[in-house]
Formats: C-alpha cells, structure tokens, sequence
C-alpha cells in the first residue's frame, strides 16, 4: 500500500498483517533465530521489514511493520494448529511457551513469576483499578494528561461514576513532579501514568514519582508500551508496582498479545484477585471414583503468581510472534536501538525549518518519539499524502506531527521526511 494511498491518523491504521509475506505450507529453517551481531539501520535489519519496500515508515510509536521473524513465528504458530503439536513443532512451541514469559520479564528487570499475560495495555490498568478496594472507598486515582487518550477516557467514565481521579494538567507538553506530588495526598490509592508519553515522547520520572506515591501508602501503575524494547527499564530501581504494555509497537509483535507485571509484593494483598482463573475438579460421584474429604465440592488451585490475572486461553498465535520479537530486540539491545532512534530525531532536528515547525518534545536527547507541531497543518497533510513518508498526525493535538524511528530506519528516511515537511 503506497503512502499516498493511505495517510495514518491513528494508532490502529499503521499496523497489522499487510504486507505479511507467508508461504503455504513453507518450513521454517531454524529452531530460534539470532539476529545477535545485527546493527540498527543495516540492510540485513531493513531486509526484515517488506513494508519498507514501498514505504518510508517512521511510525512505530502507532505501530511497527511486521518483520520476518514474526512473520516466521505466525506461520510456524499456524502448522502447530493445522498439523498437530508434535516432533519439531512440538520443540519450538515447548520453547516458545516456556521462554514468553521469562524474555519479557529480562526486558524490564523483574522475574518471571512477576508476569502475567493480558490482551492489551488497558486490560492491564483495568485490573488495577478493579482489583485496589481503596478505590472502591474512597480513596484517589492520580494521572496526568500526558496518560494515553484511552486510558483518559476510561478514568473519566469512573469519574463519572463517583471515583476520585485526579488529572494533572501538562504545562508546556511536560508536567512537573512538584505538581505530580501536589495531587497526590493520603487518600490517593493509584497513580497511574504512561512511562513514555505517546503524544510526545515525555519520560516521566518514575523513580521520584514512586517514591512521592509510596509516601503515601499509594501503588504506581505504569503503562510501559512506548518505552519497552526501546527504552531501557528496571522495574524495581524505578518503583513501579504494576505495568503492561501491549506488544505491536517496540516489541514488534502483534495486536492482541500484551503483557502484565504485578511485583511480587502486590499480588494477591495489594491488588486483589478479580478473575480467578484456573479449572475445578467436581469432587463427588460420579465424577469421581474416591472423594478428596479435604476439598470440598469444587476444587480450587489458582496461580500463586502473576497469572493469577490473566485469563484462560490468550491469543497463542500473537505471543508466538511477540516471542520471536523479543528476541529480536534482546539481541540487538534496547541501548542500542534506543540511541539509534535518539540519533536519528537529532539527525532531523539539525535539518528542521524552525519558523515552519514548533518542537513540543521534553526529552529530544532520551525519547524515541519526536513531537512537532505543524504551522501549516493542512498543507503538510497534503504532502504527505502524495509522498512515501509515513507519520503520525493529529490525533491527541490538532496540529501534531508525531515522528518515530525504529531500528530498521536510516539517516536517509530522515532526509526524505525533511524534504515533505519543507515542502518537496
């Protein structure tokens, strides 16, 4: 699909299986594939992405193209279904299943019975607001507007419902931790805000912040999907308490597929179970030969840890390819791909046309989003829509451009972006 034919105005239009290149029936050539050695940038990385054959996709804050190694992952996810669980499918999805879970958890520094699987980010959130009883006595909801517009929306509706939410309001597209600290008080349960804002890539100070909202006998919830594979995370040093994220940005998986973590310290006292997932064994005749007299009429076994939270059957297929994903970034390190697309909004800076573009981002030199606002909004919309380039625009500010390179980017598609924002 070429960019004239389509101008992307929100997350979900830059993303999916288009482009997707499978073959019927073709086997796969390796167990698990290594990208260990590949350079953010390079042919053999660009190689991965077909889409990048039509486009110059500078977009992976809405979404990242699905890459071969997913791709692979979905296909071999596919034999599994059509041909049987057995011989060497049977070994990639035992190796698949059993790593998930543990190759998240090194991503952000936590363990892995820390992580839980979840549909999507606000699943994740919505947990927390479910599951904390502070909540449903009384006690706040602190956030900022810099807090994804979904996840806005949802905290407005229990606004209306009666709950306390605080939202702090960003000054200059930045909000201050003296404000932060200034909402939140004794009564304050939650504070939940996005670790990389995807309006315009501003990192909050998470380990400052949670230190105020521990204070105050408060848990922080971080929604942690434009910063995990891109921005390096420690979950203990920064003091966050719960975090999800879903997986077709940075992680260069697909829709559907999220993750969840609950420190060890909050599951099951702090943050309440609400699903209860797990299968009961009906312990009486006929369905039993001999009755457990210690079990009473229904079994009961849940998860003792975090997948406690996470429901039945998940969408095998998308975690099969946000594994591969994974292993993806973990070989060629979040570091590494974090300065290079760090790098890469510096290279456009330096070409930027000033009087034409207003630069909103706080954090130009940590944050792999790179916010402006359009003088001549309609005018640039038009450009791009007759161009190659893919960006983000509008959405959460009228006159936004939002831009966003990931590691399959080069300093090229920097310059063919300068050229549409100018005006060629």
């Amino acid at each position: 699909m070429k960019r004239r034919d389509f101008v992307a105005t929100s997350v979900g239009g830059a993303v999916g299986l288009a482009g997707a290149r499978i073959v019927e029936g073709a086997e796969p050539t390796s167990t698990l594939r290594s990208f260990s050695g590949a350079l953010p940038g390079s042919q053999s990385v660009r190689s991965l992405f077909p889409r990048l054959d039509d486009e110059v996709f500078i977009n992976a804050a809405g979404g990242t193209p699905l890459g071969g190694f997913a791709e692979e992952a979905i296909q071999r996810y596919l034999d599994v279904a059509r041909l049987g669980r057995t011989g060497d499918r049977a070994q990639w999805w035992g190796e698949t299943w059993d790593g998930l879970r543990g190759r998240f958890a090194t991503l952000i520094g936590a363990e892995e019975a820390e992580i839980g699987l979840v549909e999507c980010t606000k699943e994740g959130e919505q947990l927390v607001l479910d599951g904390l009883s502070a909540l449903d006595r009384g006690s706040s909801v602190v956030t900022n507007d810099l807090h994804f517009a979904g996840s806005l929306h949802n905290l407005e509706g229990q606004r209306r419902a009666g709950r306390d939410v605080r939202v702090v309001r960003s000054q200059d597209f930045a909000v201050d931790l003296e404000r932060m600290a200034d909402a939140i008080d004794d009564r304050t349960a939650l504070v939940t805000v996005s670790l990389v804002s995807n309006i315009t890539g501003h990192i909050e100070p998470m380990a400052e912040l949670a230190e105020v909202a521990h204070a105050h006998g408060a848990i922080v919830f971080a929604d942690v999907i434009q910063a995990a594979g891109v921005v390096p995370i420690n979950v203990r040093e920064m003091g966050i308490d719960v975090a999800a994220c879903s997986s077709y940005k940075w992680l260069y998986g697909i829709h559907g597929a999220g993750f969840l973590y609950v420190s060890r310290d909050t599951q099951g006292t702090v943050l309440g179970d609400t699903l209860f997932p797990g299968g009961s064994r009906r312990n009486y005749p006929p369905f039993v030969n001999q009755v457990d007299p210690g079990a009473g009429p229904f079994t009961y076994q849940p998860p003792s840890d975090a997948r406690r939270y996470q429901p039945g059957h998940v969408n095998y297929l998308g975690y099969a390819a946000v594994h591969a994903g994974l292993g993806f970034v973990a070989d060629i390190g979040v570091a590494s791909i974090q300065e290079h697309s760090v790098r890469l909004n510096t290279y456009l800076l330096d070409r930027l046309d000033r009087n034409r573009y207003d630069v909103l981002s706080t954090h130009p030199g940590e944050s792999p989003i790179l916010a402006l606002a359009a003088h001549d909004f309609e005018g640039l919309r038009e450009r791009l829509t007759n161009s190659d380039v893919v960006v983000s625009l509008g959405g959460d500010k009228w006159n936004l451009v939002r831009i966003s390179p990931a590691v399959y980017n080069t300093e090229s598609d920097m310059e063919r972006l300068a050229e549409v924002l100018h005006g060629a």
